[in-house]
């Protein structure tokens, strides 16, 4: 069985829901991606947030944004995910 809390790793899909839950804005995608680009991705989010849901958006995207959310993810809860 895989574990995801291996010793000094974060768990990133805990990391990943809590930020997408509690910081995931409009400003949060500007930052991470820029105007431009961070503007179309969380219009995007809106759209499948109440339609397919976040874990659909969020495999829509390429794996270079993928990575940057995750990576911006763990600066928030890195720590609190290994709890």
């Amino acid at each position: 069985m895989f574990c995801l809390f291996m010793e000094n790793k974060v768990n990133q899909v805990t990391a990943f829901m809590l930020y997408i839950y509690n910081r995931w804005s409009i400003q949060e995608a500007k930052l991470v991606f820029g105007d431009n680009l961070g503007e179309h991705i969380f219009d995007k989010y809106l759209h499948h947030r109440n339609g397919l849901g976040e874990l659909f958006w969020y495999s829509e995207l390429d794996n270079v944004c993928r990575r940057k959310l995750v990576e911006r993810a763990i600066e928030f809860y890195g720590k609190e995910s290994l709890k």
